[in-house]
């Protein structure tokens, strides 16, 4: 007998962000492509929005852990390895 797999906060809150990640690159793709000013406009509200809640879905993965980011070095610093 197998064993169901129990997904996780984490699990879906990754899935999420992929999912709206696509999103936004679709709207981005439609704003490109729309040709009617109104369209467009809806397209880029959409657009807008997607990148709001992968902001706050982000923000929810890095408070819990979930998203590490890489640090940006200064390189004004001097480097020690």
């Amino acid at each position: 007998m197998q064993q169901m797999q129990q997904f996780t906060d984490k699990d879906f809150a990754g899935d999420v962000l992929t999912g709206v990640k696509h999103m936004a690159e679709c709207y981005m793709t439609a704003v490109l492509e729309s040709q009617d000013q109104n369209l467009r406009q809806t397209f880029m509200d959409f657009h807008d929005q997607c990148l709001n809640d992968h902001y706050r879905i982000f923000q929810i993965m890095k408070q819990n852990g979930w998203y590490k980011v890489p640090m940006i070095l200064d390189e004004s610093q001097p480097q020690s390895f």
